[in-house]
């Protein structure tokens, strides 16, 4: 398993959570499985800011949420500028290095 970690600030934690949670009303409305989403809105919300740990199906999951939201902005007129730096914070994120497969 891969994954990856995002330096995140309040501003990011506020607007991840945002798009996740737009996320998950969409879910769940449609009567889709939405408890990964969830799971994920209530670990970050737990994450003090600094780095955020994200696996994979997460980091994904994240990436979307922030695409659609910044896409719905644009749609409306509104200002882009919170989803854009969260979207580029994210993909920013390094994958570990850990040296001889070693793990902490």
């Amino acid at each position: 398993m891969s994954e990856r970690i995002m330096k995140m600030d309040r501003n990011d934690k506020s607007i991840l959570i945002r798009a996740l949670h737009a996320r998950y009303r969409t879910l769940k409305a449609s009567g889709q499985p939405c408890e990964e989403v969830g799971r994920l809105i209530l670990r970050i919300d737990a994450t003090d800011p600094g780095c955020l740990r994200l696996e994979e199906a997460e980091y994904l999951l994240a990436r979307n949420a922030l695409n659609d939201l910044r896409n719905q902005r644009i749609a409306s007129g509104g200002y882009t500028d919170a989803a854009d730096a969260a979207l580029a914070n994210l993909l920013r994120a390094k994958v570990p290095f850990h040296l001889f497969g070693h793990t902490r």
